[in-house]
């Protein structure tokens, strides 16, 4: 175990939002414990969890010193990050979802190449495992040992591993008067671009050291409600950052998900959601994207074709890996 005094500032602090995940819980903090890095701090927030995690929490800081526990009303994962962020001593934030776990390198592969290029951020890949924790889905190879300039990492964006925090480290410093959107759903997609659009490198790292855990009854399998089009909204976040920075070549595959977003919720409301303020403002956003393709030039085939193949591509995997975790039920 790494002593450290409570004044002293570890190299890495790991923020892990925590709510009714008791069943996965030990495996995700365990994983972290027994990294390789060990000059860390392991900030595990209590987002109000009904069950035993905020014992489990507890326990876990009794064992280790690097372990850092804040307990708070429920308020949803983004209001749970920011506390996290908040709390943050260290040079480096990492984040962890609470129902994952991660390899003994995952912070000291991104930690390393980070290092030796001098990036702002740093990403490694991921596979996704069952609640068992058995690999379903070997990673997509779309990761590699890399380096690019915010240009170039801002062009991957439509990509799902660059929309995601879990699989990065980033400098503190980018965080600085940024913060998670409270109070809304698919956070992360609204979120990612504003941080990697302030990183002047980004390095890629081979490999799979993150386990992502299929759960049944995630927020990702949720029914659809009006809640749904934070979707349509996350992704016109998206799509504004690759428009304000002139990357005009994603701009079709960021639109792509707005549209598809926009009627694939439509058709499933009711005609009193239809006619919902909700509905108009998302409509609202499509239209000025639509508006935005036009004036920067970026409907081309070219363009029209890559938004297919991301997206066919993107699909591919997602199907792959839930059949797989279908079989094994």
């Amino acid at each position: 175990m790494n002593e450290r005094t409570e004044k002293s500032e570890p190299e890495i602090s790991v923020i892990v939002p925590v709510y009714k995940v008791e069943r996965f819980l030990p495996a995700c903090i365990d994983s972290l414990l027994t990294q390789t890095f060990e000059d860390f701090e392991l900030i595990l927030v209590d987002d109000g969890s009904p069950d035993g995690c905020p014992v489990l929490c507890d326990a876990a800081a009794e064992k280790d010193n690097r372990v850092r526990v804040f307990h708070k009303p429920n308020g949803g994962v983004s209001t749970a990050r920011n506390a996290g962020i908040d709390m943050a001593r260290g040079k480096w934030i990492a984040f962890v979802d609470s129902d994952d776990s991660v390899q003994p390198d995952y912070l000291e592969k991104m930690h390393t190449a980070a290092l030796a290029v001098g990036a702002d951020i740093a990403l490694c890949g991921g596979q996704c495992v069952d609640e068992e924790g058995r690999v379903i889905g070997p990673g997509e190879p779309r990761i590699t040992d890399e380096v690019m300039d915010r240009e170039e990492a801002l062009r991957r964006l439509v990509t799902p591993e660059y929309q995601v925090p879990w699989n990065k480290l980033y400098r503190r410093e980018l965080f600085e008067d940024l913060r998670y959107p409270e109070g809304k759903a698919f956070e992360d997609t609204a979120f990612l671009p504003q941080v990697l659009e302030r990183a002047a490198c980004v390095c890629g790292t081979a490999g799979y050291p993150y386990n992502y855990r299929i759960v049944s009854g995630s927020a990702m399998h949720r029914k659809t409600t009006l809640k749904t089009l934070d979707w349509v909204e996350a992704w016109y976040c998206l799509f504004e950052v690759l428009y304000q920075n002139g990357i005009t070549d994603t701009l079709c595959a960021a639109y792509r998900p707005i549209f598809t977003a926009l009627w694939g919720t439509w058709f499933q409301l009711t005609p009193e959601q239809r006619r919902s303020p909700r509905m108009r403002e998302a409509f609202g956003y499509e239209r000025t994207a639509r508006r935005q393709l036009r004036q920067a030039h970026a409907v081309t085939p070219g363009n029209i074709w890559a938004a297919l193949v991301c997206a066919v591509s993107v699909q591919k995997y997602l199907d792959r890996c839930r059949r797989r975790a279908e079989k094994r039920k």
